[in-house]
């Protein structure tokens, strides 16, 4: 009986989720209420607050189970090996995940175009300076740093390489419908690396 609550539990935390996503899309982080995300759910407040602190906690959530499944792929492209072909395939996903995942797509436009939390832009820094740190020590391999340009170093690089990939999530989530995203992710992640790269 105890493992069924917990897994009732689960379901009306994920419900809840779900419905933040749609209500935080349509009115934005600041204007949406509790009551709202509640009624959306069909749960009580009650139970949105024995799940969740505040709206920032929703919005946390939200972003840790969107970035769920992109770290297990991270896992699978590097399996082979930390180089920058495989650093080249997780751009890609990333980029097609955006494109092709809905939720994936409503936390990220949520996260760039409808939220004015301070607290979340603090989360967004301290999750931007997690991937240029990785990118940074992919970067810093000694294979890897002999293919940058010379004028890089891997700090530069990872950094480069970080702000053009939120450059191209931040255009595109503002007007989707200018251009095929997935279709074109392996050409500019190509395009990307150019920039970066000696033999690319």
């Amino acid at each position: 009986m105890a493992r069924k609550t917990k897994a009732e539990a689960e379901a009306t935390r994920e419900s809840i989720l779900d419905s933040a996503e749609h209500v935080f899309m349509d009115k934005g982080v600041a204007r949406a209420s509790l009551e709202e995300v509640a009624r959306s759910a069909g749960v009580t407040r009650g139970a949105v607050y024995w799940h969740f602190r505040n709206k920032q906690d929703i919005l946390d959530a939200m972003l840790e189970r969107a970035r769920a499944p992109l770290g297990e792929m991270i896992d699978d492209a590097i399996r082979g090996g930390y180089s920058l072909e495989n650093l080249k395939q997780v751009c890609i996903l990333a980029l097609k995940k955006l494109a092709e995942d809905q939720s994936y797509y409503r936390v990220h436009y949520i996260l760039f175009h409808r939220n004015e939390s301070d607290q979340t832009l603090n989360k967004h820094r301290e999750l931007s300076e997690y991937a240029t740190t990785h990118v940074t020590s992919i970067m810093a391999l000694p294979e890897n740093r002999k293919r940058l340009r010379p004028q890089l170093t891997p700090e530069y690089a990872a950094y480069v390489l970080h702000t053009q990939m939120l450059g191209l999530f931040f255009d595109w989530l503002a007007a989707p419908e200018r251009w095929p995203l997935a279709d074109m992710a392996p050409a500019l992640v190509e395009t990307l690396f150019c920039g970066l790269l000696t033999d690319s």
